[in-house]
């Protein structure tokens, strides 16, 4: 039999983790508190080459033990804890709330809708702590890429309290999430007004509407602000909706668009866009068509989105001269 009896416990530790291995040792060390990993680690890089008999008996020796040992009562408290070590606080809070059925309490939820560079720029301000406990709390994403946005010397001290950082209790948590969620408070209140009004739900709005009502919106946004009118035209009807024109629509379209910019204006498309384009080409115009697209290799896709423009303008000339009717789903349509 071995000899272990000159080994120290600790050392025995870090022969346990070589021998299970990264993958077989990982499950494990998520569960050490800070100062027991470090130790680990600083184990593991000072073992050196270890007899594989050892090695089997340190491995045995551990699981007798554990073996031997009284299995702790099974509790919410232990699942929610194997939890939190396997998955991290705040997708234990979300598993645990969707197996009670319950609405997820998960601390600092309010930055998710919000951009990394916008919550850096107020974060910034904060105490070091006070920014380290809220990115432990965030996704790894979103914190990543809100300390892609902050100054090196503050990342510096988040991360050094990032590392010292211990449990925190319910009320300190609370209320430096409620600190933080005033500092927010413009920042949200003014997310909040933007996603009820713009550019955009006019644009859906008059998606919806009837060609009358349309008309009759446009021209007096015109009237009041042109260059405003110009963008939400130009969101109205993008390339890709092409695909709504049908052949005869198609046809007209190109026989009035500048064919130099078609090559251009293809690359990168959808194939559906692509086909409804090409299967209103002559057999001899779509190989050109396709020769000259493969001759332009890499284009800037400013270039790509400046060609394309320039066809949706020829759209929207043929509309409003009423050659071409785009169905947009608003109405019934007779062929």
């Amino acid at each position: 039999m071995t000899d272990l009896s000159g080994l120290s416990n600790r050392r025995k530790a870090g022969i346990v983790l070589l021998r299970l291995g990264a993958e077989g040792a990982g499950p494990l060390l998520r569960t050490l508190r800070t100062s027991e990993l470090a130790a680990a680690v600083q184990e593991v890089s000072s073992l050196g080459r270890v007899d594989v008999d050892v090695a089997d008996a340190v491995l045995a020796e551990f699981v007798d033990a554990a073996e031997g040992e009284a299995l702790p009562s099974g509790d919410l408290d232990l699942a929610v804890e194997y939890l939190v070590s396997t998955f991290g606080e705040r997708r234990a809070r979300e598993i645990m709330a969707e197996l009670d059925g319950s609405a997820p309490n998960i601390p600092f939820q309010f930055l998710d809708s919000l951009e990394p560079a916008v919550i850096a720029e107020n974060l910034a301000g904060e105490q070091a702590q006070t920014i380290a406990l809220v990115l432990s709390h965030l996704t790894p994403e979103l914190s990543a890429g809100i300390t892609s946005h902050l100054p090196p010397e503050v990342v510096v001290q988040v991360g050094f309290r990032l590392g010292m950082m211990d449990r925190v209790t319910t009320d300190a948590l609370e209320a430096v999430e409620d600190g933080v969620r005033y500092r927010f408070s413009a920042v949200l209140e003014n997310k909040f007004l933007d996603a009820t009004g713009g550019i955009d739900s006019l644009v859906e709005l008059l998606t919806l509407a009837d060609k009358a009502v349309e008309d009759v919106i446009m021209k007096g946004l015109a009237e009041v602000d042109a260059d405003l009118a110009a963008e939400v035209r130009a969101k109205m009807f993008v390339f890709a909706d092409l695909q709504l024109l049908d052949d005869r629509q198609m046809q007209v379209l190109l026989r009035n668009v500048d064919a130099s910019k078609l090559p251009l204006a293809l690359k990168g498309v959808g194939d559906v866009v692509r086909d409804k384009i090409f299967n209103n080409l002559s057999s001899r115009a779509r190989d050109n068509l396709l020769d000259e697209i493969e001759l332009l290799g890499s284009v800037r896709m400013t270039d790509v989105e400046e060609a394309q423009a320039e066809i949706l303008e020829s759209v929207r000339t043929l509309e409003e001269a009423g050659e071409i009717i785009i169905n947009r789903g608003g109405g019934d349509f007779v062929t």
